[in-house]
């Protein structure tokens, strides 16, 4: 069984998510200033399609090499409260990160942590609105036509 996606086609794309994000800077008591860890980003949409692409971007040190942008997780809300659900998916930085999810065919949110070193990270995240379909139908009457059916 095959899938048919378009992922290629700009129009299939739907920018749901955008945001900036900063450390906070404290001076220390010798008034040395150093920039807190930003927290996990929650990411406030409802998701309900299984394709998303992940894009985090953050001004690199001059010298630094980073390749690293994170994490994202997915939870959705049970009876019991929200659950995470799957393996945590690796980040690169300053590219769409194609994420496919296979395993869930429900709403579900998805948060993102990035490395305990950005002190800046912006934040976009598209969703998939193009064709998905699967020749499953197609092969079923393949079957029914070697067997007679």
């Amino acid at each position: 069984m095959a899938r048919n996606l378009q992922l290629g086609l700009e129009s299939n794309w739907n920018l749901v998510y955008s945001n900036s994000f900063s450390g906070v800077v404290i001076v220390d008591d010798m008034e040395q200033p150093f920039t807190t860890k930003i927290l996990e980003i929650a990411v406030p949409i409802i998701f309900d399609k299984p394709i998303i692409a992940v894009n985090v971007y953050t001004t690199v040190p001059v010298g630094r090499i980073w390749k690293y942008a994170g994490y994202l997780r997915r939870s959705l809300t049970t009876g019991l409260g929200a659950s995470f659900v799957g393996q945590p998916e690796s980040l690169f930085l300053g590219k769409f990160n194609l994420l496919i999810f296979e395993d869930l065919n429900i709403n579900y949110y998805v948060s993102i942590q990035v490395p305990k070193w950005f002190t800046t990270a912006n934040i976009s995240v598209y969703q998939y609105e193009g064709i998905d379909t699967t020749t499953l139908e197609e092969d079923v009457q393949a079957i029914k036509s070697a067997l007679g059916i």
